[in-house]
């Protein structure tokens, strides 16, 4: 598989994947199951920032959980791997839509179980045991490009 594009225009990781345990095992997980993204910077007072498609592919689901990703996306990528881009303001695709890599899909923000404006994004490569202690997630960073 190629490497996939980063959802965002400003990269820095403030959780990474299977940190704080404690934090997440009351959703039944061992860790953090993605990589947090800040959205927050000098030019994004509020935290949006525009987010985009990590890679070529089919949205699935959009969805609204009040108790944790809240706003967010389903994206099944051709190459199998579902993505879920999480705690968004606003979606702007629909279920069934096919989106190009770096299309804009929606709006960061802090919805759901979030203390602040992030991105939270999670890769669950289509072969991956569900009972792995991450829902079937993995560490996102080795999918993608080296952050400059």
């Amino acid at each position: 598989m190629s490497k996939l594009q980063w959802p965002l225009d400003k990269i820095f990781i403030t959780q990474s994947f299977g940190a704080n345990p404690a934090t997440y095992r009351p959703f039944g997980l061992k860790g953090h199951d993605g990589i947090d993204l800040r959205t927050r910077f000098i030019d994004s007072p509020l935290g949006r920032r525009y987010v985009t498609a990590v890679a070529d592919g089919v949205m699935e689901e959009i969805r609204h959980d009040i108790k944790g990703y809240g706003i967010h996306i389903r994206h099944r990528l051709d190459t199998g791997e579902l993505v879920i881009y999480g705690h968004l303001t606003k979606p702007y695709v629909s279920p069934k839509q096919r989106v190009k890599a770096g299309q804009r899909i929606g709006l960061s923000g802090n919805t759901g179980f979030s203390s602040a404006p992030h991105l939270h994004l999670e890769i669950r490569p289509r072969d991956e045991p569900k009972n792995n202690g991450y829902a079937g997630a993995v560490d996102p960073k080795p999918y993608f490009y080296p952050i400059k």
